[in-house]
C-alpha cells in the first residue's frame, strides 16, 4: 500500500493526537507526556535511542547481505523479567534524537545498503517515527520498513501504521495471561496479541521474498521458547493457525537466557533443553507450519 500524501500527514497528525494524553499501548496510561509526565514505559516526549547499526542477527530475509538497518529504541511498555535489553529498554540507557535526526539515520542506514529499517521496540515512539519515515521517503528511503515488536499493540494504533509499515516481525509471547502479567507486567496479553496479529495479517499478508532474497512485505512471528514452555507453545500455535493460517513465516527461538531478574523465578531460570527444542519443532509440524526458521543455540 503506498500512500497518498495527505493520507500520511492524517495518519501521523493520529498519532500525535495519541501521544499526550498517551494512548499508543494497550495499557492506555494517558500520560501527558507533552507536559513532562512520564507514562509506565517512562518514555518522554523526545525520542531516545540506545544505537543504530547494520545488524545480522535476524532471519536471513531480514538480515540479507550487509544486515538489517537496525534502530533500538531506548524504554519499553512491558517489563519483561528475563529482558536481554534491559540497560535501554528498562533503565532508559541511551541519547536522544529529533524527528529529523531519526530521517537520517534512516537515510544513513540505507547509505550502506541496509536491508531494511528495523524498528524495535517503537511503539512509544510511533508519532515522531512515522513522521521521520515520511521525511525520509520524501529525501529518497525507498528499502522496507520492519515494525519489530513485542505483539502488545493496540489494534487503532497499528491501522495507523498501515501503508508506513512493510514487514511486521511479532513475537507472541503468551497464551496464558497469568503468565503475562507475572513475567511482563501485560494484562490481557493474549487477547490483545490476537487481534493485533489479525491486523497485521490484514495488511501485510504472508511473507513476500524480492529477487534477492530479502522481504520486501509480509508477517514474521516469532516464538521465543521458555523453559517449561511446550504447553503455552502448543497454545500460542493454536491461537496463529485459527486466526492466519498455518501458511504464515514462524521463527521459533531456542535463544532464551535467564538474565536481568529471571533467577528470581525457578521456573524459567535455566536455558532451555534440547530435548524441549526438538519437541517444539515436533508442536510445529503437527499444526501444519512449514514455512520460516529453526534458531537453536
Amino acid at each position: 500500500m503506498s500512500l497518498k500524501p495527505e493520507q500520511e500527514l492524517h495518519q501521523i497528525k493520529k498519532l500525535y493526537e495519541l501521544l499526550s494524553p498517551c494512548f499508543l499501548c494497550p495499557l492506555n496510561c494517558g500520560a501527558r507526556r507533552l507536559e513532562g509526565e512520564r507514562g509506565i514505559c517512562n518514555a518522554s516526549q523526545r525520542v531516545k535511542i540506545s544505537s543504530y547499526t547494520l545488524y545480522k542477527g535476524e532471519e536471513p530475509p531480514l538480515s540479507g547481505v550487509n544486515g538489517s538497518g537496525a534502530i533500538f529504541f531506548s524504554h519499553c511498555n512491558l517489563k519483561c523479567v528475563y529482558c536481554q535489553n534491559f540497560n535501554f529498554s528498562q533503565y532508559g540507557k541511551g541519547h536522544f534524537v529529533s524527528v529529523r535526526e531519526l530521517s537520517n539515520i534512516m537515510l544513513d542506514l540505507q547509505s550502506k545498503r541496509a536491508a531494511n529499517i528495523n524498528l524495535i521496540t517503537a511503539t512509544h515512539y510511533l508519532p515522531q517515527v512515522t513522521a521521520a519515515i515520511k521525511i525520509a521517503r520524501d529525501k529518497g528511503l525507498a528499502i522496507p520498513i520492519v515494525y519489530n515488536t513485542s505483539g502488545y499493540e493496540s489494534v487503532r494504533v497499528l491501522r495507523l501504521l498501515n501503508g508506513f509499515v512493510d514487514v511486521y516481525l511479532t513475537d507472541f509471547r503468551y497464551a496464558f495471561n497469568e503468565h503475562a502479567v507475572k513475567y511482563s507486567s501485560a494484562p490481557f496479553y493474549k487477547e490483545i496479541a490476537k487481534e493485533a496479529l489479525i491486523e497485521m495479517y490484514k495488511q501485510v499478508g504472508n511473507l513476500k521474498i524480492g529477487k534477492d532474497g530479502t522481504a520486501v512485505k509480509g508477517l514474521i512471528i516469532r516464538l521465543l521458547l521458555f523453559p517449561n514452555g511446550l504447553k503455552e507453545l502448543e497454545k500460542i500455535l493454536e491461537i496463529i493457525s485459527e486466526c492466519v493460517g498455518n501458511r504464515v513465516h514462524i521463527s521459533l527461538m531456542s535463544q532464551y537466557v535467564p538474565v536481568h531478574r529471571a533467577k528470581e523465578y525457578p521456573e524459567i531460570s535455566r536455558k532451555v533443553t534440547k530435548e524441549e527444542f526438538l519437541r517444539a519443532s515436533h508442536l510445529l509440524r503437527k499444526f501444519g507450519f512449514t514455512n520460516g526458521w529453526l534458531q537453536y543455540g
